[in-house]
């Protein structure tokens, strides 16, 4: 998740070089930005069925492999086509890693503290967000931005060797495969302090779908509210992540900030979505995950209007960004955590995975927005304040569910492990 969020947000940092070397105009940056997101998108809602199909563990590796090839090869690109077509290829990885780590998450935790370990899962994103600027601005310094992105390829391919290794299949996974019992067995055997004999039988004490297709699963009429509510919020929700994120460090170097002080700003804004994620997760899973999400965005909408009211001063800016991070990346990080609790086993990577890749279109809008925005030469005073409605959008989405979409898999499941000499159990 780390070295996720590290590839997302290098690119926003790599803007000043490109328009450097390129000659290029703020308007012109706007595909940089977008493709690599659409990629994203796509990767998003490909990975989630084919999760459901072959495992979590197979798409979580296949996507560190192939994000840090093409994420490598983009620093041999010579103009802005091929950076953007190679950005749209390195987000098909990116794409597929964080669902899946979260739906892998969330079928290992325990149920009291479940929100609490996916959240902690998720500050791998921002706080590889927060690592980029300065990773980004070094190598930069050192050598040249081509270099940023060889590394940011590097470490994926390095690292999935160790994914390899040691990342385990989800056990309620498994237990949907009569072909993987003795996989499963093995697993068990590892996790839980009784022995499981060989020839155990295993359930999943969860409602089936009702589908083999998992995409229709999730406007079935059991979950349509409730999809469509996330799909809704999670998509403003990541307007403003991605609008933010993409376009905050050249908002700040408009206004006269040198490159570090923006790079720090950027920095501020992932690093209080890591501490926000620290506590979104405790929270949720003890007030209330509808109630903690709504406040979180509420608390963001009057950050927005106490950063665009500030003055133009680093250190006041910088606080305040910081603060509005912890709400805004924490709702982020919420959604994922909303969606794994209210899908099953049998379509929950889908249902994660096309609520991100919908997010994604909200990325893809947010940056695309912010292009226009900025190239208005609109301040970011302006900028913050526009970002109010999608706020408002998210608040009453995510309220909409709490009150009308009863939670479809409020714990779940778990698996059992039933002595051979019993009557089979029907693997839901």
């Amino acid at each position: 998740m780390t070295l996720d969020g590290i590839d997302v947000a290098m690119v926003s940092y790599l803007g000043p070089s490109l328009m450097s070397d390129w000659g290029l105009t703020k308007a012109e940056l706007g595909p940089v930005v977008t493709s690599g997101l659409l990629g994203l998108a796509i990767g998003s809602l490909v990975a989630g069925p084919i999760a459901d199909h072959l495992g979590r563990r197979k798409v979580i590796i296949a996507s560190l492999l192939f994000f840090g090839v093409m994420n490598a090869a983009t620093a041999l690109t010579t103009d802005i086509l091929w950076f953007s077509v190679l950005r749209v290829l390195t987000g098909l990885g990116l794409g597929a890693a964080l669902p899946n780590a979260t739906t892998l998450v969330s079928e290992y935790a325990p149920s009291r503290r479940r929100s609490q370990m996916m959240a902690l899962t998720y500050c791998g994103m921002t706080l590889g967000g927060a690592v980029a600027g300065y990773l980004t601005s070094a190598l930069v310094e050192i050598a040249s931005w081509h270099w940023a992105l060889v590394v940011g390829g590097v470490l994926p391919l390095a690292y999935a060797v160790v994914v390899v290794v040691a990342l385990p299949e989800s056990p309620k996974f498994l237990a949907r495969h009569e072909g993987r019992r003795e996989e499963l067995v093995s697993l068990m055997n590892r996790v839980v302090p009784e022995h499981v004999p060989s020839d155990a039988r295993f359930a999943l004490d969860e409602p089936t779908v009702g589908t083999r297709i998992p995409i229709a699963g999730l406007l079935a009429r059991r979950f349509r509210t409730g999809t469509i509510t996330i799909w809704v919020g999670f998509f403003a929700a990541f307007f403003i992540v991605y609008l933010t994120n993409s376009w905050l460090p050249i908002l700040m170097t408009d206004i006269g900030f040198s490159l570090t002080a923006a790079a720090t700003i950027g920095l501020l804004l992932q690093a209080g979505g890591t501490i926000g994620n620290l506590g979104i997760g405790w929270l949720m899973d003890r007030f209330g995950l509808h109630r903690i999400v709504v406040t979180a965005m509420a608390c963001a909408a009057v950050m927005l209007v106490c950063v665009a009211l500030a003055p133009q001063e680093v250190m006041v800016i910088a606080t305040l960004v910081f603060v509005l991070g912890m709400f805004t990346n924490t709702v982020g990080t919420g959604f994922p955590i909303l969606s794994a609790a209210f899908y099953p086993t049998s379509i929950r990577a889908t249902g994660t995975s096309w609520a991100t890749g919908i997010a994604r279109f909200g990325a893809i809008t947010g940056a695309a927005v912010g292009t226009a925005l900025v190239a208005a030469d609109l301040g970011y005073r302006q900028v913050f304040l526009t970002l109010l409605i999608p706020a408002a959008v998210c608040v009453v989405a995510v309220t909409i569910k709490g009150r009308r979409a009863s939670t479809a898999n409020r714990e779940p499941a778990t698996v059992k492990a039933v002595g051979g000499e019993k009557p089979r159990q029907e693997i839901a």
